[in-house]
């Protein structure tokens, strides 16, 4: 059987193991509340509709993501990588059932809104303007928690990785009167390691306030450009530590 054909067969049988499990009623669930709860019954302009469901498909990312590694972390896969499959198609399969996972999600929460709670003012043309970049980022998410899978990286960079991530995310924790309380050197090299960790994260950010504002004026459609170049890089990195790494799944 051709690599592509074994691709194509091992997302299946994820994604069917998947909906067996059950676990694909808690998205389901999460999205049928999310529409109750945030969009139905409330005169949501387009900016608070993308606002809300770019966070929600992103929590969404984060939950799938690690429930489908979790499947993907189990001896079983020593089966699956010695065979043509190999370690790429095995780790890349289990992206991409994360991407289809939650792109169903996002697209059943926009029919209901188009059913339910239309959005005033907004046609296709506007679902996706707003939808590109909140998918690409849901794709890089995904690529980072592929990346910071189990058996992709060995603890220590899984730390460093995540020790970045949320360097870069400190402004909001470190701040004010904190900052303002360590000696000036300290503040100094703080600001610069944020600069450093969160230059990668700038496409991600970007991504996010193109969805809301959906204005692809200026130099704005070459972000989505930068989203999937870095979520193509961040899925690289992660399987060429894969392919290097001794195979090491948990235990049932």
């Amino acid at each position: 059987m051709q690599p592509a054909a074994l691709f194509t067969q091992f997302t299946r049988f994820t994604l069917m193991e998947y909906l067996r499990s059950g676990r694909a009623l808690i998205e389901l669930s999460a999205t049928v509340a999310m529409f109750l709860a945030a969009i139905r019954g409330r005169a949501l302009d387009a900016e608070s509709f993308f606002a809300n469901a770019a966070l929600f498909s992103l929590v969404l990312a984060l939950y799938t993501g690690s429930t489908i590694i979790g499947l993907g972390d189990r001896p079983h896969g020593y089966l699956l990588v010695i065979r043509p499959l190999g370690r790429t198609g095995y780790l890349v399969g289990l992206y991409s059932a994360i991407l289809i996972v939650v792109v169903v999600c996002y697209a059943l929460l926009c029919l209901l809104t188009a059913i339910a709670a239309p959005v005033e003012g907004m046609g296709v043309r506007g679902w996706l303007a707003g939808s590109v970049p909140l998918l690409l980022n849901v794709a890089l998410l995904s690529a980072l928690l592929s990346l910071l899978a189990p058996f992709v990286l060995p603890p220590a960079w899984r730390l460093a990785v995540l020790a970045l991530v949320a360097l870069a995310f400190s402004s909001s924790l470190l701040g004010g009167a904190t900052l303002q309380s360590l000696p000036t050197a300290a503040v100094l090299v703080l600001e610069a390691l944020r600069t450093i960790s969160g230059a990668p994260l700038m496409p991600a950010f970007a991504g996010y306030a193109l969805s809301v504002s959906r204005d692809y004026s200026g130099v704005a459609p070459l972000i989505p450009l930068a989203q999937l170049t870095l979520t193509t890089g961040m899925l690289a990195i992660a399987v060429y530590s894969f392919n290097r790494r001794d195979l090491a799944f948990d235990a049932p």
